[in-house]
C-alpha cells in the first residue's frame, strides 16, 4: 500500500522502499542514456532499460492499453519507412520501436513519480555541478586535481574529418574536447553545456508548473547551474519562460504590459551587448547557406535549412519521415555530419504525422503538470514554446527522457481506470487521514 501525501501540486505517491529505490534506478538510468556522454546512443545500455522496465511491468502490472495502443501507431509509421528504404532498415526500425515502448512502458510504471524522481535527481546533479565548478571557475588548473582525486576517469578520443580530439570523463562532471578553448562552461556530467542547461531548464519547468510558481528554492539550484552552463540557448529559454509566467499571472494590466516592455528591452540590450548571445546568433543566421552547402549543414541554422529541404524530397518523407539510419536520414554524400537542431531533426526523422502529434501529445502533458493551479492552458503553451526554442539547438527527440516526456499524458489514464483518479490539490491543509491506493 502507497500512502498518498498532498502537495500543493499533483498528488505524490510516496513509495515504500522498495518501490523508490526502483524508481530511483529506473529515472537515473533513464538520465544517463539521455545525456551522459559514456552512454548516450549506447542501445546495450538501453536495452538494460527495457529489460528493468519489464520487470516493474510485471510487478506492478499497471494498464498497458494506451501504451500499447501508442506504440501499435508508432510502429506503423516504423514499417512504413522500413518498406520504402528496404530490409536493411528493418533493424533501425525495430529499435526505434523498442525505444518507443520503453518510453511508453516507464510512464505506465512511474506515473507522476517520474516528474518527482527526475526533479530530485536533477537537483542533486545541479547542486553537485555547481560546487564542482566554482573552483574550476576561479583556478582552471583545478580540473588536474579533481580528475587526479577522482576514483573514475574516462578519456575518450573522437576522430571527425581526421582531426583527433579528446574528452575526459569523471562520471559527476564531463569536460568535452573545447572546454578550455575561450569561456569555460559548466557541462555537468552531460556532454555539453547546451544539454545540460536543457535538462535543467526541463526540471525548472516542472518544479515551476508542479507547483506553480516560479520562487522554489529548488528553482534556485536550478538556476544557480544554469548560469553557469553560459548556453545561448538556454538563456534565451530561462529569460522566454519567466517573462512567459510572470505575464499570465499579473492581473494589473499596466505591471503586466509594463513588464512584457521591460522583459524585451532587457532581451534587446543582451543580444546586442552579450558576445555568446547576439553575436553568436547573427554569424550562425548570416553563413546559412554557407554551413549547408560546404559544410553539410552542423550548425543549427544550416541544419534546419537542409532538413527542410530534404523532407520534401517525396510524399513519404514528408510524412512519415527520413528515418533514423545514417544513409536514409541525411541526403547528402557525408552521412556522419551532425544536424543539430532538434525540431527539424524531428522532423526529418519521423515525419510529419508523428511532429504534429509530438508537439499535442507535448502540450497534454504540460497541460497535466499545471492541472493543479489556474490558466493550465496558457502555461502548457508557453511551456511547450520553451521546449520547442530549447530544442532547437539539441536533438533532444531522440533520447528516452523526451520520449517519456510526449507520453507522460498518459501517466494517469491506468490509475483512473483503478478508480484512483489523480486530483487537484488544494492548498488548504487536511485534517482527515490520507487516502491510500494500491499499485
Amino acid at each position: 500500500m502507497n500512502s498518498i501525501i498532498m502537495q500543493d501540486g499533483l498528488r505524490y505517491r510516496k513509495p515504500a522502499w522498495f518501490d523508490k529505490i526502483y524508481q530511483i534506478i529506473l529515472v537515473l538510468m533513464i538520465i544517463m542514456s539521455s545525456g551522459f556522454p559514456l552512454f548516450v546512443n549506447n542501445s546495450r545500455f538501453e536495452m538494460i532499460i527495457l529489460v528493468i522496465t519489464a520487470a516493474g511491468l510485471a510487478y506492478y502490472r499497471p494498464n498497458l492499453r494506451t501504451a500499447v495502443l501508442y506504440t501499435a501507431c508508432f510502429s506503423l509509421i516504423m514499417f512504413v519507412q522500413g518498406a520504402w528504404y528496404g530490409v536493411f532498415y528493418f533493424k533501425t526500425a525495430i529499435y526505434q520501436v523498442l525505444l518507443f515502448f520503453t518510453a511508453a512502458a516507464s510512464v505506465s510504471v512511474l506515473g507522476i513519480n517520474f516528474i518527482y524522481t527526475y526533479n530530485k535527481i536533477l537537483l542533486t546533479i545541479a547542486a553537485m555541478a555547481v560546487v564542482l565548478f566554482i573552483p574550476i571557475l576561479i583556478n582552471p588548473a583545478f580540473v588536474d586535481k579533481l580528475i587526479a582525486l577522482s576514483p573514475f576517469h574516462s578519456v575518450t578520443t573522437t576522430e571527425v574529418y581526421g582531426w583527433k580530439t579528446q574528452s575526459h570523463n569523471i562520471l559527476l562532471m564531463h569536460f568535452p574536447p573545447d572546454f578550455f578553448m575561450g569561456l569555460i562552461r559548466n557541462s555537468g556530467p552531460f556532454w555539453e553545456p547546451g544539454a545540460f542547461g536543457g535538462y535543467l531548464m526541463l526540471a525548472l519547468i516542472f518544479n515551476t508548473l508542479l507547483h506553480h510558481t516560479l520562487l522554489r528554492k529548488e528553482n534556485l539550484i536550478y538556476l544557480a547551474a544554469i548560469l553557469t552552463t553560459f548556453s545561448t540557448t538556454t538563456y534565451l529559454a530561462l529569460l522566454f519562460f519567466t517573462m512567459a509566467y510572470v505575464f499570465v499571472h499579473i492581473k494589473n494590466p499596466i505591471i503586466k504590459w509594463g513588464s512584457l516592455i521591460i522583459f524585451l528591452i532587457i532581451a534587446f540590450v543582451g543580444y546586442q551587448e552579450i558576445e555568446f548571445l547576439g553575436k553568436k546568433i547573427g554569424k550562425e543566421l548570416k553563413e546559412t547557406k554557407y554551413q549547408a552547402l560546404k559544410k553539410g549543414g552542423d550548425t543549427r541554422m544550416a541544419s534546419a535549412y537542409l532538413d527542410l529541404k530534404e523532407i520534401q524530397e517525396n510524399a513519404v518523407t514528408l510524412f512519415f519521415g527520413r528515418g533514423s539510419h545514417p544513409d536514409t536520414r541525411v541526403q547528402g554524400a557525408d552521412k556522419e555530419v551532425l544536424r543539430t537542431n532538434g525540431i527539424t531533426d524531428l522532423l526529418s526523422r519521423f515525419g510529419l504525422i508523428f511532429f504534429i502529434f509530438t508537439m499535442y501529445a507535448l502540450f497534454l502533458s504540460y497541460r497535466h503538470l499545471a492541472s493543479a493551479g489556474e490558466k493550465k492552458n496558457q502555461l502548457a503553451a508557453f511551456a511547450l514554446a520553451t521546449t520547442i526554442l530549447l530544442a532547437f539547438s539539441e536533438i533532444y527527440f531522440i533520447y528516452l527522457i523526451f520520449k517519456i516526456l510526449i507520453l507522460f499524458h498518459i501517466a494517469t489514464l491506468h490509475l483512473k481506470k483503478q478508480q484512483t483518479p489523480l486530483e487537484i490539490v488544494s492548498r488548504q491543509p487536511r485534517a482527515s487521514n490520507l487516502n491510500t491506493i494500491t499499485n
